[in-house]
């Protein structure tokens, strides 16, 4: 999709900075009504969402995002919270009105809520995935060197695998990274923007948020996971005070792979609550 240079403001404690409209790229991943957009994680891209958005799509019209600098979106120089807020923005006014049920897992949680506190007007309800309204120190060395390694020799995605296995002895975390591989000439290339993300600042901007969204939010937790904390819950509640906080026991930072079922019921929950 074509990007469009275009330069805007958004505030936050008083500051602003420039942004850069671009067009995101996005799946129509089906179903009528209004829209429920789903936000994924960092080195992420909507193919990881995929499979659960086509199962809500009997909740509304369902959309999956790739944020900037991730899988089929536009790089960008920046990826602040301003910046990826007002890509879905003007993302919705092309193509979505609104207002938007947002779903976002993660980094896509963290501008779920951002979108939500600066247009509450436009928010018609809001799920976040195992994260919280706070900063997070840095971390994800281990994809970071992995999404740095040269894979343009390699011939097929088991050769990449077999490079990557000592950066990332994990198998799922390496098939996650390997979701981010695309074909070029006869070797391959990583679709992540990985200079801009290693020195991302979606996270490091929450210690300047501030404001209230009224409607109707539900966190859901993972058991098995350390993002969300017990003290986290409060300050879920002092930014969105509808809050609905839900732990589910068996998942971990990745419950749509390890509690799917549980999650779906969760969203449906929550999607009807807000149609």
């Amino acid at each position: 999709m074509e990007k469009v240079n275009w330069t805007g403001r958004l505030a936050m404690r008083g500051a602003t900075v420039t942004v850069e409209q671009m067009d995101l790229w996005f799946r129509d991943l089906g179903g009528d009504g209004s829209p429920i957009v789903i936000l994924h994680g960092l080195f992420g891209s909507s193919q990881n969402w995929a499979g659960m958005g086509r199962r809500l799509a009997s909740e509304g019209h369902v959309y999956g995002l790739d944020l900037r600098n991730h899988g089929e979106s536009p790089h960008a120089p920046t990826h602040t919270l301003q910046d990826c807020v007002q890509d879905v923005v003007d993302w919705s006014d092309a193509h979505a009105p609104g207002p938007l049920r947002l779903i976002g897992h993660s980094m896509g949680g963290l501008v779920s809520m951002g979108f939500a506190l600066r247009h509450p007007e436009r928010t018609a309800g809001l799920a976040v995935i195992d994260i919280a309204p706070r900063p997070y120190p840095p971390e994800h060395s281990e994809e970071l060197r992995a999404l740095k390694t040269d894979i343009s020799a390699c011939r097929s995605r088991a050769d990449i695998d077999s490079l990557l296995q000592p950066i990332v002895p994990d198998l799922r975390t390496r098939q996650f990274i390997m979701t981010n591989v695309a074909r070029e000439g006869d070797g391959f290339r990583w679709k992540p923007n990985v200079e801009v993300l290693e020195h991302r600042e979606v996270a490091s901007d929450w210690a300047s948020v501030t404001g209230r969204y009224e409607g109707e939010t539900l966190l859901v937790a993972g058991g098995r996971s350390g993002y969300v904390r017990p003290e986290d819950h409060p300050l879920m509640r002092r930014f969105f005070p509808r809050a609905r906080i839900l732990t589910l026991a068996t998942a971990d930072h990745w419950p749509h792979v390890t509690a799917p079922e549980e999650l779906e019921t969760a969203l449906r929950d929550f999607l009807r609550r807000v149609q």
